[in-house]
């Protein structure tokens, strides 16, 4: 009976299958991507890519039946055979078998996620079953031709080829390549080296199909192969090449030299496209959608290189020998009267303490930062799938997947920016025949590019489609009440218009990526965790999505500052610079108090007024911390600057739990909480009420 799997923490067997399994699922989904391409690029499978799946299936089918979930085991086995003809050429290489491998894959998915859940198998087996039948349709063999008879090569040859060389050998035939035997004597003693060296020669120049003993005369201390090799090269070329001591290239089948294709022709000039209206900018993003796999890992491992942990539990190591010598000046303290000199000892200790605890901190902080490949490649998939659905050509760019963030933030941006990607698919990529009346390359763009830039790094979704109609976006904030009719908006406010409550109008949501609520939704996610979300369009030509966070939200350098009778934290990493003001340098306007700083508007807001603040008194010149987020810039007026700290965020209770502003609490050390400020929240907050006024 299969095995029903155990609950994620609870049980220890059952969180190793998770983890291995995932791993392999994720090399499956890699290779399922790459499969993907050769489909779009002319129908044919490249075989190692074929044979790293076949693998993938095969290690999968193997652990399953290790830990008996027999469920997830039978699927491996009929993927395997799916696989297994293709590399066989018995199976072609098209989209309903793509499709077919991209819903197998998300099913292992699904089925990881209800072991890791403690879900019963068995109520997947419809589905399993499901894709099981629909194999038979995949899997009609193609009709068999006699490509080996123009082949000069001796039957006892072609008898010796393994069934999977056959197929490689047919396939080049049908490619029209040189089909060449490069015949070679090697020394006995260094066989496996002289072979490897001339495979590898081969392997630069095409394929070798196969490698046989070659009967006939040779020295005593040599043997002869010869290498059954498809190549574009002619023979003297392959000779001249390969520059090996007694190789002979012999031509079995004379290829042919086909065209290279045409490089596509620069599109002229679009015109200007229909723009986006904000119905579909603000497309839904809550409820998921049943087709679409969970994107979040199922696994809450992360896998560490071991020199890391090494270096962790040399620092802990340190730090305890450290904590004895602290203790012995203690001791030291309480008997004797040398208190100056002891409290010399104790600074030394206490600086080497601090310099030892920020190294494992740094440590601590590597462990978990994570590449958003893992994200992106299941942005990727994702991609791939909708495209097909949707009918649409869409090339998808991604650079700077190796740039790293903390995994909690990893995970808690899969949502928000898949919800960026979707409506840039759905809604901003016009259709191929309106993007051939326009000028455009049939095939639509959509890019991801992340970078890190200080103690952030900035994700920007930017693709090639009609941009943002930007009268129907005022027009529908005004129908809502949000903007006055006479109200003058910048072009950057009317853009950020696609942000506020309720702009998206449901009726003409697509089911693809209106789903409850809008773009409103994707800024408060980014808030909480730090970040913040820019757009720039340009109508006919595009729109970019630009989502700046934090690197890590585990430990943090605050500003440690003071307003009125109380103090407060401010994360550094968004600090640009501080100020001490005269207030009489701070202006009104409409309502908006404003510092000119260097010949630009600074808007300010003041601590004590955000949070009706009365206790003790103002100072009369006060300080004005900058803020930068992404590209916006604010100002926060306090009284007083404390200093530097190392702060570890903590959640809090009581009456301040959900006050907007209040990110958490830190402890500094002398039993006095002092509460951390939500920078995103406070300059969101501060955005919008200057677009109010």
């Amino acid at each position: 009976m299969a095995k029903k799997g155990g609950r994620r923490g609870g049980n220890k067997a059952d969180r190793e299958f998770v983890s291995e399994a995932e791993e392999i699922l994720e090399t499956m989904r890699g290779r399922l991507a790459d499969l993907s391409d050769c489909l779009g690029a002319g129908a044919e499978a490249d075989p190692e890519l074929v044979n790293a799946l076949f693998r993938a299936a095969h290690s999968l089918k193997a652990l399953a039946g290790l830990f008996r979930f027999d469920p997830i085991s039978g699927l491996a086995h009929k993927l395997e055979d799916v696989l297994d003809g293709l590399r066989l050429g018995r199976v072609a290489l098209a989209a309903p078998l793509v499709g077919w491998l991209d819903e197998t894959i998300a099913l292992f998915g699904s089925l990881l996620g209800q072991v890791g859940d403690g879900a019963a198998l068995s109520e997947s087996a419809a589905r399993i079953e499901q894709l099981t039948a629909g194999v038979a349709e995949l899997t009609a063999p193609a009709q068999p031709q006699d490509e080996f008879a123009s082949l000069d090569l001796d039957a006892s040859v072609l008898r010796a080829l393994t069934e999977y060389e056959e197929h490689r050998l047919r396939e080049n035939i049908r490619r029209g390549r040189h089909i060449a035997l490069v015949d070679a004597p090697f020394e006995i003693k260094t066989f496996e080296e002289g072979l490897a060296e001339l495979s590898g020669a081969l392997r630069e120049s095409g394929e070798v199909l196969s490698t046989l003993p070659t009967p006939g005369d040779a020295l005593e201390s040599q043997i002869r192969f010869s290498l059954l090799v498809a190549t574009d090269l002619s023979p003297a070329e392959l000779t001249a090449r390969i520059e090996f001591p007694g190789a002979a290239v012999r031509t079995v089948r004379a290829g042919r030299a086909g065209p290279r294709p045409p490089a596509p022709a620069e599109p002229a000039a679009a015109p200007a496209a229909p723009a986006m209206t904000p119905a579909e900018l603000a497309a839904d993003a809550s409820a998921p959608i049943p087709e679409l796999e969970s994107l979040k890992s199922i696994s809450d491992t992360v896998r560490v290189d071991i020199r890391k942990l090494d270096d962790l539990m040399n620092l802990v190591g340190e730090l305890v020998i450290q904590r004895g010598a602290i203790g012995d000046l203690i001791a030291r303290l309480g008997g004797h009267s040398e208190t100056a000199k002891i409290a010399r000892d104790f600074t030394k200790v206490h600086k080497a303490l601090d310099r030892k605890l920020r190294e494992l901190q740094s440590a601590v902080l590597e462990v978990r930062m994570v590449p958003l490949r893992q994200v992106f490649e299941k942005v990727s998939r994702v991609v791939r799938r909708l495209r097909r659905e949707l009918g649409k050509q869409v090339e998808l760019e991604i650079r700077g997947a190796d740039t790293e963030l903390d995994k909690l933030i990893v995970e808690a941006l899969v949502d928000p920016l898949m919800h960026v990607v979707r409506n840039a698919l759905d809604h901003a990529i016009e259709p191929a025949d309106e993007r051939r009346a326009l000028l455009k390359q049939e095939t639509g763009r959509i890019s991801i590019d992340a970078f890190q830039r200080g103690r952030h790094v900035v994700i920007q979704v930017r693709d090639d489609g009609r941009g943002i109609d930007r009268a129907a976006l005022r027009g529908r904030a005004e129908q809502l009440g949000l903007v006055a009719p006479d109200a003058a908006l910048s072009e950057k406010e009317t853009l950020d218009l696609i942000f506020a409550p309720g702009i998206s109008t449901r009726e003409e949501v697509s089911e693809t990526s209106g789903r409850g609520v809008g773009m409103d939704i994707v800024r408060s996610n980014l808030a909480a965790l730090g970040g913040v979300v820019d757009v720039e369009s340009t109508p006919g030509r595009g729109t970019a999505i630009a989502m700046t966070l934090p690197i890590t939200l585990a430990i943090i350098q605050s500003l440690i500052v003071g307003v009125r009778d109380r103090r407060f934290a401010i994360p550094l990493n968004s600090v640009l610079e501080t100020l001490v003001i005269d207030p009489t340098a701070i202006q009104v306007s409409e309502g908006r108090s404003l510092l000119n700083l260097r010949g630009t508007p600074l808007l300010l807001r003041r601590i004590d007024e955000e949070f009706a603040l009365t206790g003790g008194a103002r100072a009369v010149r006060p300080c004005v911390i900058v803020i930068g987020i992404g590209e916006q810039r604010v100002g926060l007026v306090v009284d007083r600057l404390e200093g530097q700290q190392d702060t570890v965020i903590k959640p809090i209770q009581g009456p301040v739990q959900n006050l907007r502003g209040i990110s958490g609490a830190t402890d500094l050390g002398d039993q006095d909480p002092v509460l951390v400020l939500d920078l995103s929240a406070l300059v969101e907050d501060a955005l919008r009420r200057r677009e109010a006024a």
